[in-house]
């Protein structure tokens, strides 16, 4: 037991450790806490910096990932506990401050995306850790008069640290983990459209750059804002999160594009899986086109030119639903492709209908609107702000002016309906529909 009575943290050269352990902290570090401090205090620090990546790990399950991650842990935890003690023993507020070891860790958090409220936790828990470790040593070897001077010194110091300690943590991970997406996200927009332009990739390398299985089975979706929509860029890939929770895919990968827009991949090891029924995001104004599974890298790359063709469609038409399948759509999207084709198309099925006019355009609104409702004349007045008995005329009207029941051809007429609302598409005439 030391005998000194000075409140100068002199206590600290009594602490041994077991010398288990191999310090983990930089050899700078090591030797300036050998030469200040000696071995048995050194064995001490190396033995709590342990514990307490232990106990972090056990506490905070995020912070695991195998034996890297762990040692990575204990560099910043053994380094701090040194360089508080070297605080104590020396009393001088300039060693206060985040070892390097510690920003080695707040980088490799960031990569890892360990969120900064869990990294804050973490360095709460062990700074609690730590400083009951200490106050119980000083207890121990600092006899009295002076003990507790002593451990209301060490107790000021340590709560001094910690705050200098938190602060710079928190403003090196913010700024670490804003050019860490900013590179990141641009490194993976840029590998993400080589695959979609069909350019050869290494599978490996690009799943790995990704994080993301390109080998799997994908199930693509494209998110996107309606203009004037209030909200963030996050409500999109907070709102595809939600859509995907409970589908039992395996991995995501989310691509903002644009200020508006998000492109997002599901995968799953095995095709034979049943998809959830995508519920409309309950925020107002975002719109969901989804393509179909396929698998590898011409999978990624087909499903999301699937979802993409579908959300061009879907922002053309003003009846559209907020979430919109390709597989319901696919006959538009092809028949769209070739426009003298489409136009043929749409004069067969809708005849007098196929005219640019306010009249013949609000009778395709009210008709697509009525199958899109599944023949509800209450729910498409409701959508339309319309009487039922307006929709019900208007319906009677169109199966007068196409000759034949609504019944009949449902899927040509609904194909015809949406290629008819497509701007820039050119198959419909100018001029007045006849009356019967």
């Amino acid at each position: 037991m030391v005998t000194s009575v000075e409140p100068d943290g002199q206590w600290l050269h009594g602490l041994t450790g077991t010398e288990t352990q191999q310090p983990a902290s930089h050899p700078p570090l090591v030797a300036e806490a050998l030469d200040t401090l000696g071995q048995g205090p050194v064995a001490w620090a190396v033995d709590l910096g342990h514990h307490m990546a232990v106990s972090i790990t056990a506490e905070i399950p995020s912070f695991s990932g195998g034996e890297e991650a762990f040692q990575t842990l204990r560099m910043g935890t053994e380094s701090s506990t040194l360089r508080s003690m070297l605080l104590l023993v020396s009393n001088d507020p300039t060693r206060i401050g985040v070892t390097e070891e510690a920003l080695e860790g707040d980088r490799d958090f960031v990569r890892r995306g360990i969120s900064l409220d869990q990294v804050l936790r973490g360095i709460q828990f062990g700074h609690s850790m730590m400083a009951h470790a200490l106050l119980d040593a000083a207890a121990t070897e600092v006899p009295e008069p002076m003990r507790a001077l002593e451990m209301q010194r060490t107790s000021e110091l340590l709560f001094e640290y910690i705050r200098d300690f938190t602060a710079s943590m928190a403003t090196e991970f913010l700024t670490e983990r804003d050019r860490w997406v900013t590179s990141a996200a641009a490194e993976r927009a840029e590998l993400v459209a080589t695959i979609l332009d069909g350019r050869a990739v290494s599978t490996i390398h690009a799943s790995t750059t990704l994080g993301y299985p390109l080998e799997r089975h994908h199930l693509a979706l494209v998110l996107w804002q309606e203009p004037g929509t209030p909200g963030l860029p996050t409500d999109l890939q907070r709102a595809a999160t939600r859509l995907l929770v409970g589908s039992g895919c395996s991995s995501t990968l989310v691509v903002p594009y644009g200020a508006a827009s998000v492109w997002v991949w599901a995968s799953w090891r095995s095709r034979d899986v049943t998809l959830p029924t995508f519920q409309s995001p309950p925020e107002p104004g975002i719109n969901v086109a989804i393509g179909t599974m396929s698998q590898g890298v011409s999978g990624f790359r087909q499903s999301h030119l699937e979802a993409d063709q579908t959300a061009e469609l879907m922002r053309s038409s003003p009846t559209a639903g907020a979430v919109t399948r390709y597989a319901d759509v696919e006959l538009v999207v092809l028949l769209s492709r070739d426009a003298e084709l489409a136009r043929n198309f749409v004069h067969r099925e809708l005849g007098e209908l196929a005219v640019d006019t306010p009249a013949a355009h609000e009778l395709r609104e009210t008709v697509a609107t009525y199958l899109a409702c599944d023949r509800s004349l209450a729910k498409s007045a409701e959508l339309l702000h319309v009487a039922r008995n307006t929709v019900a005329y208007r319906v009677k009207k169109v199966e007068s002016l196409i000759g034949r029941d609504l019944h009949d051809r449902k899927l040509e007429l609904e194909s015809a309906l949406r290629l008819a609302q497509r701007p820039g598409l050119s198959v419909l005439d100018s001029g007045q529909p006849s009356e019967r």
